[in-house]
């Protein structure tokens, strides 16, 4: 084993913004853990910032990557890209943080391509753990994303963490066989699971919580409630942030609300931090995404703090959610489908205590602590599996 027997973990971030990756990856890092953490990632947001005064060391040595870089149909921004990945991937090599670190985590698919190519050629090369936080297609990854991804990074992996089965099933075709597997879920700020509900009496708060992005779905939510529960004294609170030039997108959704003239009954909260309170604070909560989702952490949360919700079928979510059994699941990007399933959890109470004491029992949900401690479970079998020169297996 490492020197002191405690394993150097440097993980890597493409981005510092708080989007999803980024925040499951600083609640990971904010538990009790049995190795030694660092991240590298650039200085372009704010995501790890509280992690510096808790011991672990945050290395800015990277630069932001181009936006829509993996998506564009265009040569010129695509090269763009792939020169930002090698540069950085240069710069990763140099920092003192790499040269110290056992192992390496990749927090995200350009988080691995960037420390796959930083690692090659290098003696001796430090085991590579990617993480599949989204479904390896071109529709998630986008055209360029999904080949550099494919190509570059998923073929110099020693271990995989996937955060749902759905999401290890559209990778397991690209993996070497050398390759260790395992699903662990997200941290999604949970200490612990409730497991005695308290549903509410009346629907007044219906809360969806996420990223402002068009594919998850805020604005068929919006449709929906406008529909359905235009009669019903019932409010709708958004709670996220745009992220990555996605700002039009919450502009749209403030001009969408008032053409359905339901501005004075909609509140965009904005990033929320303290998830708990938020849940707490509403009476069903909703999962929107038009298509499907690796894993949904807010599926997770509102099973784990026993909420009743809608979500949308497909991915992750279905792998967690009985329809009618501990939630209520609906085709993607459909409003009218998502909007009766609105309408029918707020008119029933019967309805909603069935779904929460169902929620409330759901098996497999983690702590973020169980999920800190699978994590290192993983990154020692992967560390062993390299140095013992054999293979970590599936």
């Amino acid at each position: 084993m490492p020197a002191g027997d405690t394993l150097r973990v440097l993980h890597v971030s493409h981005t510092a913004q708080r989007g999803g990756a980024e925040l499951a990856l600083r609640r990971l890092l904010e538990r009790d853990r049995d190795w030694s953490a660092a991240v590298c990632a650039p200085a372009n947001g704010d995501a790890f910032e509280t992690l510096a005064g808790q011991g672990v060391p945050i290395g800015h040595d990277l630069r932001s990557l181009p936006t829509g870089g993996t998506r564009s149909p265009g040569l010129v921004l695509s090269a763009r890209y792939l020169l930002a990945l090698i540069a950085n991937a240069r710069a990763l090599r140099r920092s003192p943080l790499y040269r110290e670190a056992d192992l390496v985590h990749a927090n995200t698919a350009a988080a691995a391509i960037i420390a796959a190519l930083a690692g090659a050629g290098t003696r001796p090369a430090r085991p590579l753990v990617v993480h599949l936080r989204d479904l390896v297609t071109p529709e998630s990854l986008g055209r360029f994303g999904y080949l550099a991804f494919t190509k570059l990074a998923l073929p110099r992996a020693d271990g995989v963490i996937a955060n749902s089965r759905s999401t290890l099933e559209s990778a397991a075709a690209r993996l070497p066989a050398r390759a260790a597997r395992t699903v662990i879920q997200s941290p999604i700020g949970v200490c612990a699971r409730v497991t005695q509900p308290r549903t509410t009496p009346a629907v007044r708060r219906i809360g969806m919580l996420g990223r402002l992005q068009h594919w998850k779905g805020q604005h068929v939510f919006l449709r929906a409630f406008a529909e359905y529960l235009q009669d019903m004294p019932v409010t709708a609170v958004i709670a996220g942030a745009p992220l990555f030039g996605e700002e039009a997108y919450a502009h749209e959704l403030r001009q969408l609300a008032a053409r359905l003239g339901i501005a004075e009954r909609v509140t965009f909260l904005g990033h929320v931090d303290d998830l708990p309170r938020f849940i707490d604070s509403v009476d069903v909560l909703v999962h929107a995404s038009i298509r499907p989702e690796p894993l949904g952490q807010a599926v997770m949360q509102a099973l784990a703090y026993a909420k009743p919700i809608v979500a949308t079928e497909g991915g992750g979510p279905s792998e967690w959610i009985h329809n009618g059994v501990n939630g209520l699941l609906v085709p993607p990007d459909d409003p009218a489908a998502l909007g009766a399933a609105l309408r029918a959890i707020t008119e029933s109470y019967d309805l909603r205590v069935k779904l929460a004491d169902a929620a409330a029992n759901t098996s497999g949900i983690r702590t973020d602590q169980q999920v800190a401690d699978a994590h290192a479970e993983f990154f020692r079998r992967v560390w062993l599996d390299r140095h013992r020169g054999g293979r970590a297996g599936a």
